[in-house]
This record gives C-alpha cells, sequence and structure tokens, in this order.
C-alpha cells in the first residue's frame, strides 16, 4: 500500500525531527543509564549504613563485588546484546561505577593515601578500556568530563607550583580515537555531536593548562588560533543542510567574540617577557608547540578552502588568529621599563587600539550577515558582541556619565533598529 505523505515529505521530516528509531532508542538509552546509576547508588548508601561495623575482610569482598557484577553483566552483553545500545551504555556506565567505588573502598580500608587528583587518575585508566570494548559513547562522555575535573584537581593542588599538562593531552588523546569511529559511523547523530560538544570544552581546558603552564605570553593567539579551528571545523566536517550553524560551530563562534572582547583590554598585552625569549626544559618546549599548532592548523583550514573559493564562513571570523598575531608583535615592539613587571608600554595600547578595532569589524560583520541571511539570532548575537565591546570601553576608560548614558542609548537604539529591520524583511519574504 502506498504511504499517503510523499517520499520527500517524509525525507524533510525525518531531516529535522530525525528518525523516529534513532529518538526511541535514545530515550532507552537515556532511561537505562539513569536506572543503572540509580541501582550503583543504592548499593553503595546501603554499603555505607553498616561499613564501619565490617572486617576488612568483609570489605575487601564488598569493595569487590559491585566490579565482579560488572564485569558479568559486560561479558553477558558482548556474548547475548552486543547490538542493543541501551544495554551497553546501561552496563558501561554500572561497570565506570563499581570501579571507582572499587578503588574508593579499598583506599579506605587499607589506608592507602592520596590525593583526589590520584583517584581520578587511577579511574580513568581503568575506565578507558570499558570505552572502546562496549562502543559506548556515553562512557566516552563521562571520561571526558572526568579527565576536565582531574586537571582541575591537579591544577588547584599546583598552585605553587604548576603541573606538567602534557598528561591531561595523553588522556584526551585516549578518547579522539572513539570519536573519529562515531564520526564515520554516523555524524549527524545526538551522541556524536554530544561528545564533540564535551571534547571541545575539554580542549578549551586544556589550552587553558597548557598556556598556564609556558607562560610565553602566546595565550592568547593560541586560544583565538583554537576557537577560529573549532568554528572551521565545525561548518566544514558537520555540514547543515538548513543552512544553520552547526551547534560546535556556533561554539566556536561565540568563544571568537568573546575571546575578541577580552582581548581589548589593554592589560591582555602586558608582556611579561619571562618565558618567551629564554631557555626551557622539554615539557615547556612542548607547550610552547602546542601554543603554535593551534592557530597554523586555523589558517591552514582557512586558507584550503579560501583558494578553492568553496569557503561558508565569516572571512572575519576565519583571520581572528592572524589578527591576535599580528597584535601579539605591536604588544612586543617597545622594550619595557626596568622597573616593570607585569610590562605595560605604549604598544601595548597600540595593540589594544587593533584588537577593539578587530572585535568592532567583527560584530558589524556578525551583524550585517544576519540581515542578508535574515537571521535574527545572529544579527542579534552581532548586537550583542558590539554591546560587549562598548560596555568594556564604557568601564574601561574615564568617561563621563553623559557620554556613557549617551553610548547606551545609541547602542540600544541599534538594537531596535535592526530587530525592526529583520521583521520588515521576513514580514515582506512571507507576502511574497
Amino acid at each position: 500500500m502506498n504511504s499517503a505523505v510523499p517520499g520527500s515529505t517524509n525525507r524533510r521530516a525525518e531531516s529535522h525531527y530525525g528518525p523516529v528509531e534513532s529518538r526511541t532508542n535514545f530515550g532507552f538509552v537515556i532511561l537505562a543509564t539513569v536506572g543503572a546509576a540509580l541501582v550503583g547508588a543504592g548499593i553503595i548508601l546501603l554499603i555505607a549504613h553498616n561499613w564501619d561495623d565490617l572486617s576488612r575482610a568483609t570489605r575487601t569482598i564488598i569493595a569487590f563485588l559491585p566490579l565482579l557484577i560488572a564485569q558479568s553483566l559486560v561479558a553477558f552483553v558482548l556474548m547475548r546484546r552486543n547490538e542493543s545500545r541501551p544495554w551497553r551504555e546501561a552496563v558501561a556506565i554500572f561497570d565506570v561505577a563499581a570501579v571507582a567505588t572499587a578503588i574508593s573502598l579499598i583506599s579506605q580500608t587499607y589506608q592507602i593515601q592520596g590525593s583526589f587528583a590520584d583517584f581520578m587518575r587511577v579511574w580513568l585508566l581503568l575506565s578507558i578500556p570499558i570505552v572502546y570494548l562496549l562502543r559506548t559513547t556515553l562512557g566516552a562522555v563521562v571520561y571526558v568530563i572526568g579527565t576536565i575535573v582531574w586537571s582541575c584537581a591537579r591544577e588547584i593542588a599546583g598552585l605553587v607550583r604548576m603541573p606538567n599538562p602534557m598528561f591531561f593531552w595523553i588522556f584526551f588523546l585516549l578518547a579522539v580515537p572513539y570519536f573519529f569511529s562515531r564520526y564515520w559511523k554516523d555524524r549527524d547523530s545526538r551522541e556524536t555531536v554530544t561528545l564533540g560538544i564535551v571534547l571541545t570544552i575539554a580542549l578549551v581546558f586544556g589550552l587553558g593548562f597548557t598556556a598556564d603552564f609556558a607562560k610565553s605570553d602566546l595565550g592568547g593567539v593560541a586560544f583565538a588560533g583554537m576557537l577560529t579551528a573549532i568554528y572551521l571545523c565545525g561548518i566544514k566536517f558537520f555540514p547543515s543542510a538548513d543552512g544553520r550553524l552547526p551547534i560546535i560551530a556556533l561554539l566556536g563562534a561565540i568563544g571568537i567574540g568573546a575571546s575578541a572582547v577580552a582581548l581589548s583590554f589593554e592589560s591582555s598585552w602586558h608582556m611579561t617577557r619571562e618565558f618567551f625569549w629564554g631557555p626551557r626544559p622539554l615539557a615547556g618546549n612542548i607547550a610552547f608547540a602546542l601554543e603554535f599548532l593551534f592557530p597554523i592548523v586555523a589558517i591552514g583550514l582557512a586558507a584550503f578552502d579560501i583558494l578553492r573559493r568553496r569557503f561558508q564562513f565569516s572571512l572575519a571570523a576565519a583571520v581572528f588568529p592572524m589578527v591576535a598575531a599580528i597584535t601579539w608583535g605591536i604588544a612586543n615592539l617597545c622594550k619595557p621599563s626596568a622597573a616593570e613587571h607585569l610590562h605595560k608600554t605604549n604598544c601595548s595600547f597600540a595593540a589594544a587600539a587593533m584588537m577593539n578595532a578587530y572585535a568592532l569589524w567583527l560584530g558589524i560583520d556578525i551583524l550585517i550577515r544576519g540581515i542578508r541571511s535574515n537571521s535574527v539570532a545572529r544579527a542579534n548575537f552581532g548586537l550583542l558582541l558590539l554591546v560587549a565591546l562598548a560596555f568594556s570601553r564604557f568601564f574601561d576608560s574615564e568617561l563621563s556619565f553623559v557620554t556613557r548614558g549617551l553610548g547606551f542609548i545609541v547602542v540600544g537604539a541599534g538594537f531596535l533598529v535592526a530587530n525592526i529591520l529583520l521583521f520588515k524583511k521576513r514580514s515582506a519574504a512571507v507576502a511574497v
């Protein structure tokens, strides 16, 4: 029997809402995972109730019991339920929780000394095989979030002496092959996009730790390159049929705008000159190379598409790493006075002025692109960027209250005018 709905309509509905089976499976995965987490939490609470009254041998058996149950479930899933994603995801989460329970209980029973960062490191190393064995995306998400938590714990514990961030990149790279396997299998699925978002956030943290360790004054340039690379990769590798900006590209675009405003402050271009020109250990050289890597990748991605004349991205956003690099060069032109530690020079002001001009250009470009594409969200984001830049200058400069008030009026009027123009354009398009 023929369907009453044409095939083209079915395809459009499926592209907008997603396949029915995929949505149902995703719901089962979430419910199964929540159930596994609740079971694990209940077991831990029951054990903790009488924990102090148990002997050391009994505690050891109880510590390993959830882990043995989890391993039995893993074997059952691999043999009987290997094609069921809800089973794999739920058992993976239960297994990860069992590993954490065993580590913490054994450490408490035998008084094994260690910090929270040590606990997280062991947990992560024992959890990553589960990701590949059970092909669990949710487990990979938990692993990457755990990597961020572990790195933050190391950073807090090492306030006096910054920890080596290279271990973060090793742990981070352990999850990358799984992401690629998910991408090649189904790049448009919620699981792949969610894992991509978490990896993107982890990249931001990792580069922050690396820049803090390197102390080479290149943090601003490195972040400009990384955020631009995220923006370009989101557009290139997660194309959207409806013309909307993919979520990963959107995160990169928001990061570019926020970083441009942050770098517009003069204090962002006070050079320390403590590390860039001096000798560095091996870890410092690797951190230094990583800071250079992201701008090079971003420029290469942009140049490749520009030369092929197939680019769909904003040129104003794509040149952010080059603008940041030129601004960094300007900030280093002037030599500071010997009395200055965080070196403020006349060139710092010139560098900040250039970054202000770039942020202004970026905001106007996004606003114009939003108006041309009839996108209210994009136009308002451009206006928000201009407002953020105006706010920064109002509170960063010695302006009178009258001048600041007039500035707010002008910016607010710009918001109203832009939205009125957009809605008029939309109404005219609908009428036609």
